[in-house]
């Protein structure tokens, strides 16, 4: 059985944020897409493709994990990155 490994995730108030710092475009320059639009569901509602992404791995074993990192440096948004979905893969 494999042990769940702990992730420091960004909190809602973090990528709230962060989505409204960068306007809700993608931070990528190459990129910059939109990443809120209208929904066809309803005509109150919104759909969002945007990724609170982080810089350094929020879990051991992910990409630019720094073990010298603390959990707040790793959940802070100093440490976020705001992505559309195909950027942040």
């Amino acid at each position: 059985m494999s042990k769940l490994m702990k992730r420091d995730d960004f909190t809602e108030v973090v990528k709230d944020r962060l989505r409204k710092r960068v306007a809700y475009r993608c931070s990528n320059p190459n990129c910059r897409v939109a990443t809120i639009s209208a929904s066809s569901a309803s005509y109150i509602s919104t759909k969002t493709i945007g990724v609170a992404a982080h810089i350094n791995a929020a879990s051991k074993g992910g990409p630019r994990y720094d073990a010298d990192m603390t959990t707040l440096e790793r959940k802070s948004i100093e440490n976020a990155i705001w992505l559309c979905a195909n950027c942040s893969r």
